[in-house]
Parts: structure tokens; sequence; C-alpha cells
């Protein structure tokens, strides 16, 4: 398995990785343009690997959506998933909520973390590197949808926030991240992982908004 891990394409998967954590710990040198930075860079190096490899980047996750099934999927997923989470984390903060409102800027937040964070992460993390990690690393474990690839995919975005923001709660993003993945096989795009990833830092922004 660690063999199988350096042959082929992924190689060029691990490389990009680290050149990516190189670029977005480099990128807090300029905080004023750290989120340009990463930004451009979760776009730009896909984009660029498919135009040394004279390939489609649509390929990763942007073509063939089911705009039906996708939106379908996230909203069930959505149903599930965000009132248990919002009940979890209230626990697990022992704050009480103030009340249930809004930021001024909620819609701004919205258009930007999906359009901006949920785009670029998921583009570069589903989009690009969990196909290319599932060629090695795609032993079922739940379903079809639940792989080794996701798994490791996840691993790989949670130690890359942690190594972007040097903080113990960045790494906890392998979980959503495992979410992101699954939602990535069932649809076969990045649509529904793109919103859910943008919804989800809504969420908790929402929830610290109205905690006392």
């Amino acid at each position: 398995m660690i063999k199988n891990l350096f042959n082929g394409s992924l190689k060029e998967g691990i490389f990009v990785y680290i050149l990516s954590i190189i670029i977005f710990s480099l990128s807090h040198l300029i905080p004023s343009l750290s989120g340009t930075i990463i930004f451009a860079a979760l776009l730009y190096i896909p984009v660029y690997s498919a135009h040394l490899k004279k390939t489609d980047f649509f390929d990763f996750g942007l073509k063939n959506v089911d705009w039906k099934k996708s939106i379908l999927i996230f909203f069930i997923f959505s149903i599930i998933i965000f009132p248990t989470f919002a009940v979890l984390y209230h626990l697990y903060l022992r704050r009480s909520f103030v009340s249930l409102s809004f930021p001024k800027d909620i819609l701004y937040y919205i258009f930007y973390q999906i359009a901006i964070v949920g785009l670029s992460e998921e583009f570069f993390y589903r989009g690009y590197l969990q196909p290319m990690i599932e060629k090695v690393m795609n032993r079922k474990i739940f379903f079809s949808f639940l792989t080794t690839g996701v798994l490791f995919t996840s691993f790989l975005f949670g130690i890359g926030h942690f190594l972007t923001y040097f903080t113990a709660f960045s790494a906890l993003t392998f979980f959503p991240s495992v979410v992101f993945g699954v939602l990535r096989k069932i649809t076969g795009n990045i649509f529904a992982s793109v919103l859910f990833h943008g919804i989800s830092n809504v969420l908790l922004y929402v929830i610290h908004y109205n905690l006392k």
C-alpha cells in the first residue's frame, strides 16, 4: 500500500499537496492577502496540472452535474446532519444560546463561504486529489460511498488545515471532510459538497454569533 502511494499520478498528488501546504503556511506572512493567496493556489494548481497533462480541468468534479440530484442530496444530508451537529456542538461548548438571530453580513458570508471557500477547497481536495488517491486506495468501508480514499483525502484535509492555522480545532475538519467526500462519491461532482461545505461554515458562524 505504501509503495502504491508513490506510483503513477498519485506521486503528482502528494507533491502538489505538500506544495500547497507550503504556500498556505507562507501566505500568513502577508495577512492582508492570505485568503486571496490560498484561494488562488487551490484553484490554480489543479488547473495548471491539467494544462501540463493536456486534460480538461472540468474533469475535476465540474462535469455532468445532475443539478436536481445534487440539490436533493444536499438537502437530505443537511436535514440529517446540521441539527445533530448544532446540538452536539452546543453541548461541547457548554454555553447557552441568547437567541436565534443573524449577523448583518450573513448574505455576504454565505456567498463568501460557498463561492470562495467551499468552491476552492472542494475543487482541490474532492475534485482533484480524491479521485487521484482513490486510484490506489479504494477499498469500500460502507457501501461504495465511504472508501479508504475518502478517508485518506479527509486526513490530508485535516492535516492541511492544522498546518495552515496551527490550532487543534482545525484538525477536526477531518470529520466534515468525510461527509464532503461521500457527497462527491454519491453525486459524481463537487456541487453538493461545495454547498454543504459552505453552509457548514455559515452554521458555525451563526452558532457563535448567538452564544451568550
